[in-house]
């Protein structure tokens, strides 16, 4: 049984980070939030998901446990940041008995993820948050790891096998389909892209 959880979203950061942890040969319990929301990415990140699992199986990296579930904003129009929602399913997920192996969870934040980098509020926000989450729902702190916070998103879309970025979806307001090229991380990704 693996000691460690990372939730995907089927984009970059977290596909790489589960890329990297299966190819060092360590074993991943890994989860899927399918998020409705206004914003339309639902069907788009499913979709990634599937190409993501496929292309892991493919090339021989099967360490994994892969769970899924659902959180429907309903017609709820605020969205909160995703690491709310994450880190309220990772504490679910850890409260559950069977799960007492888990002591590690992977946040796949990357230097740029916040504007400001990993010392800027929104980063040191949403740390306390996934601590304070997790154990407020399962009683436990599990070790937060940070394995790709020294690199800058430019890093990992350079570092990722081509075929594998192919796989993923990043951007927070599709448009019929199509990255918006307007959100934060359509910006982060085109200039990684262009450069």
């Amino acid at each position: 049984m693996t000691d460690t959880l990372l939730l995907i979203s089927g984009g970059i950061d977290s596909t790489y980070c589960m890329w990297k942890h299966l190819q060092s040969g360590k074993s991943l319990r890994v989860h899927h939030v399918h998020l409705k929301n206004h914003e339309g990415r639902m069907k788009y990140e499913t979709k990634a998901m599937e190409r993501v699992l496929n292309w892991m199986c493919g090339h021989g990296l099967t360490s994994f446990t892969y769970t899924e579930s659902s959180f429907d904003y309903g017609t709820i129009p605020f969205i909160v940041k995703d690491f709310h929602i994450w880190s309220f399913i990772s504490g679910v997920i850890m409260a559950d008995p069977k799960n007492r192996g888990i002591k590690k969870l992977i946040i796949p934040r990357h230097w740029d993820a916040f504007p400001g980098g990993p010392d800027s509020a929104g980063a040191k926000r949403s740390t306390r948050t996934y601590s304070n989450m997790v154990k407020l729902i399962s009683g436990r702190e599990p070790e937060l790891v940070y394995p790709i916070i020294n690199k800058m998103k430019a890093d990992l879309i350079k570092e990722m096998p081509r075929d594998l970025l192919d796989c993923c979806w990043w951007c927070r307001r599709p448009k019929d389909g199509k990255a918006c090229h307007k959100c934060y991380t359509c910006q982060l990704v085109d200039s990684a892209v262009k450069g």
